[in-house]
């Protein structure tokens, strides 16, 4: 009986509800929004890591005047990252320090 009763107790614990990739709770999805003409390829980087052996964390390429979602959780706990997009016509935008746990889009283009 004292074996249901903890069992109780641990499923009684348990929720249907989806837990967070971190216990921040923070949301690090943001949309990458590209409002030019030309397509983009981007590239994030951690911005809290520092050195040689700060890895990239997403590449992409988004469609002229589309926008693409992305999860920018690396496991890390970081809300900052230094973006760079270059589009096919050459130009290059940048967003350094750019907070994921706070903005929901980067929005680029013209």
């Amino acid at each position: 009986m004292r074996y249901l009763l903890v069992l109780g107790v641990v499923l009684a614990g348990c929720s249907s509800a989806p837990a967070p990739h971190l216990p921040d709770g923070k949301n690090r999805v943001v949309d990458i929004v590209n409002t030019a003409g030309s397509p983009l390829q981007f590239t994030a980087l951690n911005a809290e890591r520092r050195g040689l052996l700060r890895p990239e964390v997403i590449t992409g390429t988004v469609a002229a005047n589309y926008y693409l979602t992305v999860n920018f959780d690396d496991g890390s706990g970081a809300c900052l990252f230094d973006l760079h997009a270059v589009f096919a016509d050459g130009r290059v935008a940048d967003a350094k320090g750019f907070d994921t746990c706070a903005e929901v889009s980067w929005v680029i283009g013209q």
